[in-house]
Parts: structure tokens; sequence; C-alpha cells
């Protein structure tokens, strides 16, 4: 009885571990939606992933104007690079990059987790990461209404996967 329940949990770590080793860097990459309805696309940059606003899901246009730098209040969002930096540390983490409220208007240390093949958890924080705040995000189609195909830096883009 034991040696049976101790093969059943050998198995299900080595399950576990192989599942979480057929995730690639690149995973991250594809437009998700925010809380609050705005859509963002993470793309690779040279080494760093990063995440600009191609949209929402309500169409409406959404302006900065909370920035402190008074040459950016005012602007509209569409286009605009919110996250920045994010490096893959394995396992579906990535972490060192910065990101952008445009609710307040600050810049704020950056980490996520991919929690599901559509599920990014995305923290903003202040020095540690436990001093932070964690938005679920979930990845949606490319080609959904709303979405501005020409800022699209792969307007091809990955669907989401449990379709």
């Amino acid at each position: 009885m034991l040696r049976s329940l101790l093969c059943i949990g050998l198995l299900a770590t080595a399950s576990f571990v192989m599942a979480a080793g057929n995730t690639s860097a690149d995973d991250i990459t594809g437009v998700w939606q925010t809380k609050s309805g705005g859509y963002v696309e993470i793309y690779k940059d040279g080494s760093v992933y990063d995440g600009k606003v191609v949209g929402s899901s309500d169409g409406v246009a959404r302006f900065d104007k909370n920035n402190p730098d008074q040459a950016k209040k005012g602007r509209r969002l569409l286009g605009v690079d919110i996250l920045q930096g994010l490096t893959h540390e394995g396992d579906g983490s990535y972490d060192d990059g910065s990101i952008y409220d445009p609710d307040n208007g600050k810049t704020y240390k950056a980490n996520a987790q991919l929690t599901g093949p559509d599920t990014l958890d995305a923290r903003g924080y202040v020095g540690i990461s436990l001093l932070g705040k964690t938005q679920t995000w979930t990845r949606i189609d490319p080609s959904a209404e709303h979405v501005h195909q020409d800022l699209l830096e792969q307007p091809v883009g990955a669907k989401p996967q449990s379709q």
C-alpha cells in the first residue's frame, strides 16, 4: 500500500515537472485583456518582453491624464508601452520589468507569472514584490473586436490556447 502511494506521488511529481518544463519563454506573447478591459499586446523586444496598449473591450479611447510628464499628459494611451523589460526566469515566470499605471501616472517594478495557458498574473510593486498589487489578465484572440491590428507587432499573434 505504502509502495503504491509512493509510486503515485512520484508519477504525479514527474508529470508536473515535465509539464512545467514544456513552457517556452515566448508563451507570454499575445494580446491580453486587463482587469479594467484594456488590451495589451506582450511582445518580444530583443531579450526582454514589453507590452503596449492595442485597444480596449469597449472601444472607448483612454487618455493619459495623470502622467506627471507634461509632454505626455493628455496623450492617447493607444500604442503606448506600459509594460517594459520583463525577463524570462523559467517555468512561466518573468521578472525585472516595469509597469506604468495610467490611472495614477506612476511606474512600478513589475513581474508576471503564467498561471495557465491563457491567464497571466501581472504584478506591480514598490521596492519588494510583497508590497504590490496583482491583476489577472486573460489572453484574447488578436482578431477580437476593438484590437487595433495596425499596432500589433505580429498581426497573426497567439490565439487563446484553450480554444
